[in-house]
């Protein structure tokens, strides 16, 4: 897996993000001194780091964040639907989850998007960066996007370690709590991991638990081969499931901060589901990315755009 669980961060991009920390302080500071009964504006996160165009309405959306005290006021931006740093226990096994509401509109059906993260919990532990923007896409889908926390507690947060007892941990979630006390359909659940969470994806949830996956899933940065399916699978999910695998061309396990060959993972893997009879498997090895930079927020759109589309649709 890889050693590094966030993204790369440049003595560039840190003097930049100092200016721009700088800059808020000073606006802050000016706003309160018009007028010191007028909240600050929310801030907002850029999501083309992501993979969205600049112009992209769902580029720029209101940054999640972990309430810090106890108010009354909204903190968090997790949205009308939203809950965060939520508890959830089974058999014993505990952790907690978020599920940010982007803006859906419950008049119409609502799907979810579960986001499963790569090792160490970054994208829970900091729901303003590709959280963030994640929920932005999902919501323009109309669905909700979910972060758990997986249960492992030695050492880093992994998924991968000890999966038997994770995977059970959070079918129990998805079952008993994100489908049971969401507006949510059943048939419009898709699921997303990164790095560790794309290896829990391929070996776990896809080959134990393919019943909770209804739209889709995307196993971004890694998702290698199991030795079995758990579970033999259906012809309508042979037929209809779709499967991807998105993966920097670079992300070979050269890079020091990252030994883990998401190429080599990536490829067995499509090749697995693909040679049991999965027809809408991809696989995808983009030029120019390595493990640290890829565009999440566009392969989801990308995704959750495909399962939209009729079903005779290739891909």
């Amino acid at each position: 897996m890889p050693t590094r669980a966030t993204r790369p961060t440049s003595r560039r991009w840190r003097t930049a993000a100092v200016v721009a920390a700088v800059a808020v302080l000073v606006m802050a500071g000016v706003l309160v001194a018009v007028n010191p009964f007028r909240a600050a504006a929310p801030a907002t996160t850029d999501c083309t780091a992501y993979g969205l165009a600049a112009d992209d309405p769902r580029a720029h959306p209101h940054t999640v964040t972990r309430a810090t005290q106890e108010t009354a006021e909204d903190q968090t931006q997790a949205g009308p639907l939203g809950r965060l740093d939520q508890s959830f226990t089974d058999r014993g096994v505990t952790s907690r989850f978020h599920v940010i509401d982007g803006g859906v509109d419950t008049s119409r059906p609502v799907g979810l998007v579960v986001d499963l993260h790569g090792d160490g919990g970054a994208e829970f532990y900091e729901p303003g960066g590709r959280s963030t923007c994640l929920a932005a896409v999902a919501a323009s889908h109309n669905a909700l996007l979910a972060v758990p926390l997986s249960p492992d507690s030695n050492g880093d947060r992994t998924w991968w370690e000890n999966m038997r007892v994770n995977l059970g941990w959070l079918r129990a979630l998805t079952t008993k709590e994100l489908l049971r006390n969401s507006p949510v359909q059943h048939d419009l659940v898709t699921w997303m991991g990164y790095s560790g969470g794309a290896e829990m994806l391929s070996y776990g949830v896809l080959s134990d638990a393919r019943d909770l996956v209804s739209h889709g899933a995307v196993m971004v940065g890694g998702g290698g081969a199991p030795d079995a399916l758990g579970t033999a699978a259906t012809d309508n999910e042979k037929r209809n499931l779709r499967m991807w695998w998105c993966t920097g061309a670079e992300d070979d396990g050269s890079d020091p901060d990252s030994d883990f060959d998401a190429v080599r993972a990536a490829t067995r893997g499509h090749g697995f589901y693909q040679q049991r009879g999965f027809q809408r498997t991809r696989l995808e090895l983009l030029p120019g990315h390595d493990h640290f930079d890829m565009p999440d927020a566009l392969i989801l759109d990308e995704l959750l755009s495909a399962s939209e589309a009729s079903p005779h649709a290739t891909g």
